[in-house]
């Protein structure tokens, strides 16, 4: 699956043509199972910190350790990550979410 691919695939399914922070904010959604109470901003802002912790678990870099007293997950970290340039954390991203996206769907 390329790029392109993921992004026209996301706007057939949701009607807009996402972000990289969108794709992150519904790794998060599907991560904890449900939309939880709070102030908007906050909420989905936290949403993209867990979609992008999921990536990194997936990467090796993060470890689950458990689900807190909210139903939200808590982590370790397992290793550093790289001193990446910008650049490179994009395409580690975009690599990520590809992969992530393509195993979820079965593309």
């Amino acid at each position: 699956m390329t790029w392109d691919a993921l992004l026209e695939k996301v706007t057939q399914k949701y009607g807009t043509n996402p972000s990289e922070e969108a794709l992150l904010f519904l790794i998060g959604l599907n991560t904890l199972g449900f939309y939880p109470e709070g102030e908007e901003k906050k909420v989905k802002t936290e949403l993209i910190q867990l979609g992008t912790l999921v990536l990194l678990e997936r990467a090796g870099y993060m470890r689950r350790t458990g689900t807190d007293s909210e139903g939200w997950p808590t982590w370790e970290r397992t290793q550093e990550l790289p001193p990446w340039t910008p650049g490179e954390q994009r395409r580690f991203l975009r690599e990520a979410l590809l992969q992530y996206f393509s195993e979820i769907w079965e593309l």
